[in-house]
């Protein structure tokens, strides 16, 4: 006998994918207890958990009919993230997405942005962005650009394309408009403020008493965030703290103004905007020597690298995005006037060595 999971399960996906669309009406109860093999009070649930789901409505006497939400969802939705290329985090979390999605009933076609070059990776997502808005996806999962000089202005331009085809589109990690501005899409990722202060608490309350942070050139709007966060932890220790003397603006990799910013402020940690970031400066510091190699140091991500070279960090939850971001993802589609959302999880603290 087929339960009543499975036949809500299969209801749901012969909705979604247009089987009803011509009479816009779900058979009545009894053709669908018939078809099924069970008995009504099991399809009255089932109605119910579609009717929760905003797949149908119901009126007392006639058959139930399909929503508007239903009726133009296409059941495929997009996921692009130009960091998959240079963060690990990525990865892991575009295999839950894509098993949350097709959960939830919908498809997730997934174009990997494979070059490491910040201007390639930002004319890939363009043409991406131009593709996907003439196969009519009905969302698209967005990580916006980063790490170049008009990273705003290519954000702007890459979900154009998806605002004039009617798309839907969550921003994934962050908002590509700085604070305190705010664009008009909702984002999903981690409350960065929160998790700076937490690392930056623990690693005071620890031995740390001149902390520096690692900001790279044109980083996302998260790395400022996260410096903010450490900012305040120093701040609130009653020790001094000011973007000229605490925050390194360069690559990690970048020996020259490493060794430049040491000789002037002599920080015993450096927390990184990132763990890449971390582990990329610990080489620089192990090849430059003379006790560079003993700075403390610290990330965010906890991604594999991190691991392997013991820093501390803060771990993103990464099932926890990915539920947020598909359910934010088909209530946007089901109520597209609702108010814009930003949701901050918090992340969780790794201590290492």
């Amino acid at each position: 006998m087929t339960g009543h999971k499975e036949i809500f399960e299969t209801l749901r996906r012969e909705i979604l994918s247009g089987k009803f669309d011509a009479e816009k009406k779900l058979p009545s109860e009894n053709t669908l207890a018939h078809r099924f093999g069970v008995s009504r009070p099991t399809i009255s649930r089932v109605t119910l958990d579609l009717k929760r789901e905003g797949l149908i409505i119901t009126r007392k006497g006639a058959p139930s009919t399909i929503t508007k939400f239903a009726l133009n969802a296409t059941g495929t939705l997009a996921l692009v993230v130009p960091g998959e290329s240079y963060a690990e985090i990525f990865r892991p979390l575009e295999m839950r997405l894509k098993k949350l999605a097709e959960r939830a009933g919908w498809d997730l076609i997934h174009e990997r942005i494979k070059s490491t070059d910040p201007l390639v990776r930002a004319r890939e997502v363009r043409r991406l962005a131009y593709r996907l808005s003439r196969e009519h996806v009905t969302g698209v999962i967005l990580q916006p650009i980063e790490f170049i000089k008009d990273a705003p202005k290519a954000n702007e331009e890459t979900v154009r394309y998806f605002d004039e085809a009617g798309i839907t589109v969550v921003l994934l990690d962050y908002d590509f408009v700085s604070f305190p501005g705010r664009s008009r899409y909702d984002v999903v990722g981690i409350d960065n403020f929160a998790a700076g202060f937490t690392i930056a608490d623990h690693l005071l309350k620890t031995g740390s008493g001149r902390i520096a942070y690692l900001h790279r050139p044109c980083a996302a709007p998260t790395v400022t965030d996260r410096m903010r966060g450490v900012a305040s932890a120093v701040i609130e220790a009653g020790l001094p703290w000011s973007l000229a003397e605490n925050v390194l603006r360069a690559e990690p990799t970048n020996r020259r103004a490493v060794a430049k910013f040491i000789r002037r402020f002599n920080p015993d940690t450096f927390i990184a905007g990132n763990d890449i970031a971390a582990v990329e400066l610990g080489e620089t510091l192990r090849r430059m020597g003379n006790g560079a190699e003993n700075i403390k140091l610290a990330g965010f991500d906890d991604v594999e690298a991190a691991e392997k070279a013991g820093i501390t960090t803060m771990r993103q939850p990464l099932d926890d995005i990915a539920l947020v971001a598909i359910q934010t993802m088909i209530s946007r589609i089901r109520e597209p006037g609702m108010p814009i959302r930003t949701t901050l999880l918090p992340a969780s603290l790794v201590i290492r060595r």
